[in-house]
């Protein structure tokens, strides 16, 4: 498993943005021995099925290239002459190259698909370094590319040296046979030769694509430290995160004073902590956070109460549980409604007149200054 410096394992699949960067450096997977070997196929085959007719236009232009006797009656100038034999050999040119384009790109896209980069395009002359070429050749990734050339040509020369030596009776009769037979059978132990050695060279391709998916697979692993540096990079540090949302909340609690009118009754920490709730008696559904507010909006909300003269209840416990639980314009939590009900019916009944009476908060639901739970800090 690799390593970086500081010891950690790059054990992490890699990010979003560590592939964007990564195809933005022009890393990408790709393997020059399967291009290869799929455009010399697709050559061999090419020959192999249209070998007459490419053998033909070529000789044919040949043949004209060296029949200068219709330049010299219609005195052509040399380039135009010149043009024009090329034209003889332009068209099989392009039948014969465009196929190996398409397959060269199609091989390509199957693999490791087709990225363009236009900052790739322009010249890096980091890349004209001639210590860094030196690296390149002696370094580790230099020798296994020598490896692999010393293997390819060894492995290519054994082949190929073993078929023509199983078709060496095939060579020795071509003398015997009339020249035509003589060239057709010729033609076709070339093409069956060029073929064994295609054979041979997408063995040696597929080994390769095989370790170069290896290869960058394992150079896009990312440690954890590394992923967790980029998820603060893409959606920001937790700390900033949170005083984000300690910031929406603030918002969201300075535009919820607006509604302390339709408040019932509030409950206060008494200092920190200030909620507005309301119960709806003809729907009879559970009683709902109208206002709710800490530190700022807790004192905005205790002065507008007071100004309005509504019941004000001091129940830390309980207005903290209801802070940490409830959003404003929803309902109280299921666990809270017997304590909420003890209150509201101490505030319809009593109007908030004589002492009030107590209540019990669930221990799962009783928070510190903090919001953190009080019972499992107890237990650890």
């Amino acid at each position: 498993m690799a390593e970086t410096d500081e010891g950690q394992e790059r054990t992490e699949d890699p990010t979003g943005r560590k592939l964007e960067r990564a195809l933005e450096e022009g890393q990408i997977l790709t393997s020059r021995e399967l291009l290869m070997a799929a455009v010399l196929l697709g050559g061999a085959l090419q020959i192999s099925i249209g070998g007459h007719y490419y053998f033909t236009e070529f000789l044919n232009a040949f043949r004209n290239g060296l029949d200068f006797s219709d330049a010299l009656q219609r005195d052509m100038p040399l380039p135009e002459m010149f043009a024009a034999r090329m034209g003889d050999i332009a068209l099989p040119m392009i039948f014969f190259s465009v196929p190996l384009v398409a397959l060269l790109i199609t091989a390509q896209i199957a693999f490791g698909g087709f990225h363009f980069i236009i900052g790739n395009i322009g010249l890096k002359f980091e890349k004209l370094s001639l210590f860094r070429g030196i690296s390149r050749m002696f370094g580790l990734n230099g020798l296994i590319e020598l490896f692999k050339s010393v293997v390819k040509t060894i492995l290519i020369g054994v082949v190929g040296t073993g078929y023509l030596y199983h078709r060496l009776p095939d060579a020795m009769a071509l003398a015997r046979l009339p020249f035509e037979a003589a060239l057709a059978s010729t033609g076709e132990l070339v093409a069956s030769t060029i073929l064994v050695l295609v054979f041979a060279t997408a063995v040696l391709a597929a080994i390769d694509a095989l370790y170069q998916w290896y290869r960058h697979t394992q150079s896009l692993k990312m440690t954890k430290q590394e992923v967790r540096d980029e998820m603060k990079e893409t959606d920001g540090s937790p700390e900033v995160k949170a005083r984000i949302r300690k910031l929406q909340r603030e918002a969201a609690e300075r535009g919820s004073v607006a509604n302390i009118n339709q408040a019932q009754v509030i409950i206060t920490n008494p200092q920190h902590f200030a909620i507005g709730l309301r119960y709806d008696f003809v729907k009879g559904t559970a009683p709902k956070v109208v206002v709710k507010g800490s530190d700022a909006i807790a004192k905005m909300i205790r002065e507008q109460a007071a100004e309005k003269k509504m019941p004000v209840l001091e129940y830390p416990m309980l207005a903290r549980a209801i802070y940490f639980t409830s959003e404003i314009g929803g309902e109280i939590h299921s666990e809270l409604y017997q304590a909420v009900a003890t209150v509201l019916s101490f505030v319809f009944h009593a109007g908030a007149e004589g002492d009030k009476p107590e209540i019990e908060v669930p221990k799962e639901l009783q928070f510190d200054m903090n919001g953190r739970a009080m019972e499992r800090r107890r237990v650890a």
